[in-house]
This record gives C-alpha cells, structure tokens and sequence, in this order.
C-alpha cells in the first residue's frame, strides 16, 4: 500500500481538510447568533452551554484548519478534527432519527440538512481526518519549509 505513504496525498488531503475547517469556521464567527441558532436547532443542549459553544467551536475549527494547512501539529490537529467530525455524526444520526429537518449549522449560508448524506458525507471527512493521524509525516508542509530555512541559515553562519 505505497499511496498510504504518499507525500503529496498526505498534502492535499490536509490541505482539503484544512481549508473545509476554515472554510465552516469565519461563518460561524462572523455570525455567531445564527450558529448558535444551529446548536439550539437539535434540541439537545441546555440554553447555558450553547452561547459559550458557539463561540469556541468556530475557533477550534480555525486553530485545527490553520494547523492541518500549516502541518504544524497536524496529526493532533487531525485527531481533534475526528472528535469534532464524531459529535457531528451524532448530532446529525440523533437528529435524523428523531425526525427532526434542520440545518446542520455547519457552513452558514449554505443549506445543508442534518440527515443521512451529511452523515455518510461526515463519515468521508473522518476517514480523511483519521488518515491523517495515521499515515502523514507532513513532510511537505509549511512547518518543514520553515526548518529547512532556519537549517540553512544555521549551515550558512557556521560557514562563516
């Protein structure tokens, strides 16, 4: 299984990822009383934790994408994106069988039912997230380019 250890797919799905995360987050923090609608949509939560959620899930959602994009700490940043992408399956299953047809909150602006294709479509995102944390070196990444320049730099003043 060569392509698990493929530097350049371990790229672009952390890139894809990353950019899905920051793509659902600057939304979500624009507009936190619309997402916070979202969270009470699923009838889930205690009035009391679904402000305070609002505002910190978007901002995991930043820190996880601009880590996965960066490849710095990408494979924690991968193992907080399956915990996150686990709670949506959950939410999404609950809801689906409760009967309940709301807006999954996860991109404002975009309708997106929490139903079985979001879950299905979840479950593709955590596979990705779950490679990640397995397989990535994230040896092609913004974090490796920063080494090799700062190694360079170091070679270069020795030389001196």
């Amino acid at each position: 299984m060569k392509f698990l250890h493929n530097d350049y797919l371990h790229l672009t799905v952390r890139l894809l990822i990353g950019a899905l995360f920051l793509y659902a987050a600057v939304p979500d923090i624009l507009d936190t009383m619309g997402f916070a609608s979202s969270i009470y949509n699923y009838q889930l939560f205690p009035s009391s934790i679904i402000g305070m959620s609002a505002v910190f899930v978007p901002w995991l959602e930043v820190l996880v994408g601009l880590s996965l994009v960066s490849g710095v700490k990408a494979r924690g940043a991968s193992l907080l994106v399956s915990l996150l992408v686990v709670v949506f399956i959950t939410l999404a299953a609950i809801s689906t069988i409760r009967g309940l047809d709301i807006d999954c909150g996860c991109f404002s602006g975009v309708e997106r039912t929490a139903d079985w294709l979001a879950i299905l479509e979840d479950l593709v995102l955590l596979g990705c997230a779950l490679f990640i944390f397995f397989f990535d070196s994230a040896r092609i990444s913004l974090a490796s380019l920063i080494k090799k320049i700062m190694f360079q730099r170091t070679t270069d003043k020795e030389a001196l």
